[in-house]
C-alpha cells in the first residue's frame, strides 16, 4: 500500500493520515459532529471561559493527530528512497513515535470523554466534565486503536537485529 512493499507498514502509514481527514470531516459540518476538535471551530472566546477543557484538550488531540500524519510522511518518504524496501531499523523509530503517539492521543480522548481531565483556565486548573462523544470522535479513536494494533504487530514480526 501506498509504494511500501512491507504490507503492514504500508497499512501503518495509510491509517496515520486517517484522523486528521476525519477531523477535517468533523470541521465540515456534517451530521456526525465536531469530532474531538470540534470545539476549535466554534467561537473559542466563550469556550475558553465557558469550557476550558473542550478547548485545551481539542487542542491536545489536533496536535496529536497533526504529528500522527507528519509521522506517517516521514515514513512515506523514507519508501520513496528506498524504493518502497524500508530498512527495518529505520522505520523502527517512527513506527515506536507512531505508538506512543497513536496510544497518547486515543489515552486523551478516552479520559476527556470518560471522566474528564483538569484543564487551565484564567482561573487556574479546573476539573471539567465528561465530554459528549460524536460519530466522528469515535472514528478518529478506531483508527488510532488499529495504529496502535499495527506498530505493535509491526514491531512483533521485525527481527532483532
Amino acid at each position: 500500500m501506498l509504494g511500501l512493499r512491507d504490507r503492514c507498514l504500508g497499512a501503518l502509514v495509510g491509517l496515520l493520515f486517517v484522523p486528521f481527514v476525519l477531523q477535517l470531516l468533523g470541521w465540515a459540518g456534517t451530521p456526525l459532529g465536531g469530532g474531538p476538535c470540534g470545539p476549535l471551530a466554534s467561537d473559542t472566546g466563550r469556550l475558553l471561559l465557558e469550557q476550558p477543557q473542550a478547548f485545551f484538550y481539542a487542542q491536545v488531540m489536533l496536535w496529536g493527530i497533526a504529528l500522527l500524519m507528519a509521522n506517517g510522511f516521514l515514513i512515506l518518504m523514507l519508501g520513496f528512497m528506498h524504493n518502497g524496501a524500508v530498512p527495518r531499523r529505520q522505520a523502527r523509530p517512527f513506527v515506536r513515535l507512531a505508538l506512543g503517539l497513536g496510544f497518547f492521543t486515543a489515552l486523551v480522548y478516552v479520559l476527556t470523554h470518560t471522566t474528564g481531565l483538569p484543564a487551565p483556565s484564567p482561573v487556574g486548573w479546573v476539573l471539567g466534565d465528561p465530554q459528549p462523544a460524536d460519530a466522528v470522535g469515535v472514528l478518529i479513536l478506531l483508527a488510532l486503536l488499529v495504529q496502535v494494533v499495527l506498530a505493535v504487530r509491526w514491531q512483533a514480526e521485525a527481527p532483532a537485529s
